[in-house]
């Protein structure tokens, strides 16, 4: 635990306090587990894209001071570690699934020892993208790019279902002399600013929800993007995936916490803005900011969570089919 979050803390835990009066959810129980009773541990994943991380660390807030769990976040470099590590067991949630396309060679290996709790965001995209001022419109417009580009297009970590994607979309058009760039995220998303300050052609492996389509003008290519092209598909959703024995191992309030708890456009983009301007603060302090700046989203969440927990049976998990942008 990071000492220098006690004052946050403090005033978190009388946020989410009168969130609990306001919604009459103080004092009351909930979970299920084995002889010992339900795990107060838990072990969290999550891989340096913003957008899961700086809602895992808002998780790991809401549960330590709420729900009186302790949570231990890991970063990882990669998504198929993430996947790995629940599966195993090492791990127990990891809240960054994008299915059934992004993520689904990872999901295939490793659904066995895997579930669905819920959705995280519902109806992503994905594409090459490229800031409005540049004048191409169509991925087979690239090869003219190819020299003002140095051949390259700005992909993420090593290993990355994206930059795989990407390299097929080159493929499946016949443009040749490009390679995908594998970069950590901060450091393609700082080549893109990089551009954009000095108005320079880039073209990179973006996404949305991300931070970078509320700062910069940007575009997907077109015959690069969700919606068409089979490499990238149909809109997504984007789940939270745990182990098998998660439902039964931690208090029902806590998975139903969990279960529940989505974000929209309006509440991603204010918490990756505030984590990515957080300047001196940690990840831990810059969530539990956000919570103390949005006490009726809390508020919602929390109350989800008490209806589930008040309901009769297990909390059930999701099908592996699953999708809400697809029915």
């Amino acid at each position: 635990m990071n000492n220098s979050t006690t004052p946050f803390r403090s005033l978190l835990a009388v946020v989410v306090a009168v969130g609990l009066l306001a919604t009459g959810l103080a004092g009351c129980g909930g979970g299920s587990g084995g002889d010992d009773g339900p795990s107060r541990e838990m072990n969290m994943v999550t891989v340096n894209w913003i957008e899961g991380m700086a809602f895992t660390y808002l998780q790991e807030r809401l549960l330590e001071d709420s729900l009186d769990m302790e949570v231990d976040v890991r970063e990882v470099s990669g998504g198929g570690i993430a996947f790995k590590s629940v599966a195993s067991g090492d791990r127990d949630y990891f809240n960054e699934a994008w299915l059934p396309t992004t993520h689904q060679q990872p999901w295939d290996s490793t659904k066995a020892n895997a579930q669905k709790l819920g959705y995280t965001y519902k109806g992503t995209s994905v594409g090459l993208t490229v800031p409005a001022y540049m004048d191409i419109t169509s991925v087979t417009e690239l090869p003219k790019f190819r020299d003002q580009l140095n051949g390259e297009i700005n992909g993420i970590e090593s290993g990355a279902a994206v930059n795989d994607q990407t390299r097929q979309i080159l493929k499946n058009n016949n443009i040749e002399g490009f390679k995908v760039v594998a970069s950590s995220g901060p450091a393609t998303w700082q080549a893109l600013e990089n551009a954009i300050s000095n108005k320079e052609p880039i073209v990179v492996t973006g996404w949305y929800p991300h931070w970078k389509w509320g700062s910069y003008d940007l575009k997907y290519l077109e015959g690069a993007q969700t919606g068409q092209s089979p490499v990238f598909g149909e809109p997504e959703d984007i789940f939270k995936i745990v182990d098998n024995q998660f439902v039964d191992e931690f208090p029902k309030k806590v998975v139903c916490l969990l279960k529940h708890m989505e974000v929209n456009d309006q509440q991603i983009e204010s918490l990756m803005d505030t984590y990515r301007n957080r300047e001196g603060m940690s990840k831990e302090e810059a969530a539990a900011q956000w919570i103390q700046n949005h006490p009726e989203d809390v508020a919602q969440w929390m109350n989800q969570a008490e209806e589930c927990a008040a309901s009769e049976g297990p909390v059930e998990t999701l099908p592996d089919d699953a999708t809400f942008s697809r029915s």
